[in-house]
């Protein structure tokens, strides 16, 4: 296992099942597992029958750690997970989307825990069940080269306005890949912990959060 410090972020290289449980509680854990397509992922197979597996395993951890679970499950996973305590969805209208490969006009978000309700510490943000993204142009076939680093990388945008709707504190990826959720919360103030397995994705998550310090520094 490795870890990185990064600022407010705190990065594991490793399984994040073996990860999890070493770590204290957060305020959050906001995520987007694998989605049991095939996506060529380099550390993982992602199949049906691992995602199965994965499901299990994961969400009992992430409940035991936070106040909230946020997962970003695909529309065609929605059955798989255990029931959820509420959900929400994130909506974009574009023509920029693959619905085959679960990524749609609209994004399900399975909720685990408790909403937050300190809502002048979360930056003023709208409480509601839908977050609407203005343009969508940086989702499916329209994202720019966020898919040269990694199979299935979420807008930085999308995650940006997660984090804010659903944390008011420490911020938990436990699946990490580029590093989406870790940059959002360097630009929201957020503390984070970030867990990914594949050594690749790990370096360019720790660039990318590493840049995003850079830029506030820079502009401090």
């Amino acid at each position: 296992m490795r870890i990185e410090t990064i600022g407010d972020a705190t990065l594991y290289l490793g399984d994040c099942l073996e990860i999890l449980p070493t770590l204290g509680k957060v305020d959050a854990v906001i995520t987007d597992p694998p989605y049991g397509l095939d996506f060529p992922y380099l550390s993982y197979e992602d199949t049906e029958n691992n995602l199965r597996e994965l499901i299990g395993a994961f969400v009992p951890l992430c409940r035991d750690k936070a106040r909230v679970v946020g997962i970003s499950c695909g529309i065609t996973n929605l059955q798989r997970y255990p029931v959820a305590d509420w959900t929400m969805a994130v909506c974009w209208n574009t023509t920029g989307s693959h619905g085959m490969f679960g990524f749609n006009q609209w994004m399900a978000i399975l909720l685990y825990g408790k909403d937050n309700h300190d809502f002048e510490r979360a930056h003023g943000i709208i409480k509601s069940d839908v977050i609407q993204i203005n343009g969508g142009g940086s989702v499916g076939f329209q994202r720019g080269d966020e898919k040269e680093h990694h199979p299935c990388p979420k807008p930085e945008g999308v995650m940006r306005k997660l984090v804010r709707r659903l944390s008011v504190g420490e911020v938990c990826d436990p699946f990490m890949g580029s590093g989406t959720t870790g940059v959002a919360c360097a630009n929201l103030g957020r503390k984070f912990i970030g867990i990914e397995i594949e050594p690749k994705y790990f370096e360019i998550a720790c660039e990318r959060i590493d840049n995003a310090y850079r830029q506030q520094r820079m502009f401090a």
